[in-house]
């Protein structure tokens, strides 16, 4: 019986961790799928790996999140509370993705941004996986898995919420100021 109650709690915890990450939109909102286009003059370059070229460069956790678009526990990430000035990159390619100005607290366990870093940063996927109905972010340099993004974020913004796993980051930060972590 200890079993089955551990096995209960955990699909328990799973499923209320994932419904503050949904969006409470209804079926008939406006679903993402298209990244605004903005001006920048990044690179864009898309990066082409073998997946064994991948398992080189990256440590086993950073390859389950980026290459099989896996996650990482929530409030886990070292990025979920950082509150510093500067860029966040592709764990994999270096590509620019994030900036500190759009990243926002939205108590979901993940880092959070209202807003990409531009028309080179991300593209949008349709994910069906695990029953659920969302929109996968990969980076548009190498099509590595980010996170998911969901109309529930700031109103006063752009009304997104990047929910990005930390592990698939690297952030930069600003020379100008010190780190402050929450």
């Amino acid at each position: 019986m200890n079993r089955l109650n551990l096995i209960l709690w955990v699909l328990l915890s799973f499923s209320l961790v994932s419904s503050k990450c949904q969006s409470t939109k209804n079926a008939a909102s406006k679903q993402i799928t298209e990244t605004p286009k903005k001006k920048t003059s990044m690179d864009t370059t898309t990066v082409i790996k073998s997946e064994e070229e991948w398992k080189k460069v990256l440590s086993d956790e950073e390859y389950n999140v980026l290459r099989e678009a896996g996650t990482e526990r929530p409030f886990t990430g070292k990025y979920t509370d950082l509150k510093a000035d500067g860029n966040y990159y592709c764990k994999a390619c270096g590509n620019l993705l994030f900036t500190s100005e759009t990243k926002y607290h939205s108590g979901c366990g993940w880092p959070a941004f209202y807003d990409n870093a531009g028309n080179t940063a991300v593209e949008n996927r349709i994910d069906n996986s695990y029953g659920m109905s969302r929109v996968e972010v990969v980076c548009k340099k190498c099509k590595s898995h980010l996170g998911h993004v969901f109309e529930d974020g700031p109103r006063d913004k752009t009304g997104l919420r990047y929910c990005i796993n930390s592990i698939s980051l690297d952030f930069k930060e600003d020379s100008t100021n010190d780190a402050k972590v929450k």
